[in-house]
C-alpha cells in the first residue's frame, strides 16, 4: 500500500482553491445570500487554518 503525505505546498494549493471558491461565490446564482455568506465565513476561516498549518510544517519542531 503507498502511503502519501500531504506537505506544505499541497495544504497551499488547497487554500488556494477555497479561496477561488470565495472569490466566485457570486457566480452560483441559485443560492441564497445567506448560504453565500455561510460560504465566504467558512471557506476563509478554512483557508486561513490551513495557510497557518503550512507555516508551521516549515518551521522546525521545538523540543
Amino acid at each position: 500500500m503507498n502511503e502519501q503525505v500531504l506537505g506544505s505546498t499541497d495544504i497551499e494549493y488547497i487554500a488556494d482553491m477555497l479561496r477561488a471558491v470565495v472569490w466566485a461565490k457570486d457566480d452560483l446564482l441559485q443560492v441564497s445570500d445567506e448560504t453565500l455568506q455561510d460560504l465566504e465565513t467558512s471557506l476563509s476561516t478554512a483557508e486561513a487554518a490551513l495557510r497557518r498549518a503550512a507555516l508551521e510544517m516549515r518551521e522546525p519542531r521545538r523540543a
